[in-house]
This record gives structure tokens, sequence and C-alpha cells, in this order.
């Protein structure tokens, strides 16, 4: 990797990591069974530090994810920063073994965290905690940003739409 290449691409310590997902509302929850890739967006709430999923009962990924947690394979999630998307995305992707929450407690507590995002859970919601994650991160400079402001800028002004 050349210096230009680490300027436009650098690596998220866990803390930033984890401050960034405590912070996503969403991501994409992917899983793979029988041969067949599963990939859907997930509301994304943070439960003392551990990554849960709410997952809607009807979702064809809920399904799958049945024959998947019992044997607690490996699943994935991947969520994006955007806040600062005109010059750069930051980008956190978790692989962890899932778990339901199924205690009156833990039911309790993930609904009061999704209401303080200002998520709705439905009373048939799903929440999966993803168990010790294993974290990785970048921060990725968009390159065309620049050039697509200085275009807009120089644009002639009978080009503009009224």
């Amino acid at each position: 990797m050349d210096r230009r290449e680490r300027r436009e691409r650098s690596a998220l310590t866990e803390q930033e990591c984890r401050e960034l997902l405590a912070c996503a509302l969403a991501a994409r929850l992917t899983v793979v069974h029988r041969g067949l890739p599963y990939i859907e967006l997930v509301g994304l709430i943070d439960l003392d530090g551990e990554p849960v999923a709410l997952l809607p009962d009807d979702s064809d990924i809920a399904r799958a994810l049945s024959a998947v947690i019992s044997p607690r394979r490996l699943i994935a999630m991947q969520t994006d920063d955007l806040t600062d998307a005109h010059r750069w995305v930051s980008s956190v992707t978790v692989v962890a073994r899932p778990r339901w929450i199924v205690s009156v407690d833990g039911l309790r507590a993930c609904r009061r965290a999704a209401a303080a995002c200002g998520m709705h859970a439905a009373l048939d919601a799903w929440f999966l905690a993803l168990t010790h994650p294993a974290l990785t991160g970048h921060r990725t400079a968009l390159r065309g940003a620049a050039h697509l402001r200085l275009a807009a800028a120089q644009a002639p002004r009978s080009a503009v739409a009224r």
C-alpha cells in the first residue's frame, strides 16, 4: 500500500468501531444458510456495549437464522457512518456468534434502548445479540467528492434548474 492509499483509507481503532456501532441506527445483517446468502437491513441498538439487531417476525433472515442460532455459527453485520459523507465514510464490520434475547428483562431493556433511539420495536420483533464481536473498521476518503463540489461551483448560472 503506497502513501496515497494510506491517506485515502485508514483503519479504525476498536474504540472508534464501538462508538460508531453505538450511534448507528441500522446495519446489514448477513448469514449464509444451505448455500444461500441472506442479507437484510435491520435496526441496530447498543445494549451495554453489545450490538443488538432488531428483526421483524416476518423477515426471511429471521427464519434462516433459526437454523443458524442453535449451532452458534458466525454471522456478519456491517454498518456505515455517512455523517461526513462529503469527504469520508467510516465503516464497521462485526463478526460474532448470535443469540436470541428471550428473557423478559432482556426484552424490556431492548425495547427501552430502541425507544431511546427513536425506533419502534413491534411486539413481534426479534432481538438478536451479537456476542463477543470481532470488530474491524476503516475510514475511506471519497475521491470524487471534491471534484463534484468543484464542478458544481464552476457550472454556468444558466445551467441551474429553476
